[in-house]
């Protein structure tokens, strides 16, 4: 068992993070110590990281918090969307990089100031 101040120092989030994932069911305190101090298992440092890592991709804390219903090919279908989405992304990213490229190349700041 590990308090919330541990919690937030292991997986790197503030108290308001986790209680955000408590509010939205995503996770869930076990008991509280003797001092009254909230207690997780330990376990919760992974559903902490992974939860950030849905974030990151792009996936609402409601919408990960569907993910429980799923069964596992409907879980599967939907990370391959997910991957179909971030490749487009990462086209329209690498077509921005050219884009800075050229304006570096050339010296453009404002084309139409002289």
């Amino acid at each position: 068992m590990i308090t919330l101040k541990e919690l937030c120092d292991y997986a790197r989030v503030t108290r308001r993070t986790i209680q955000g994932y408590e509010e939205k069911g995503l996770l869930k305190s076990v008991s509280k110590n003797k001092m009254g101090h909230l207690l997780y298992e330990n376990e919760s440092i992974e559903q902490v990281n992974l939860i950030r890592f849905y974030q990151s991709i792009g996936f609402s804390l409601k919408e990960i918090k569907q993910f429980e219903n799923m069964d596992s090919e409907d879980f599967k279908k939907l990370m391959e969307e997910k991957i179909v989405t971030l490749q487009a992304e990462s086209v329209l990213v690498k077509d921005k990089i050219k884009k800075i490229y050229s304006l570096i190349e050339e010296g453009t700041q404002f084309p139409w100031k002289e």
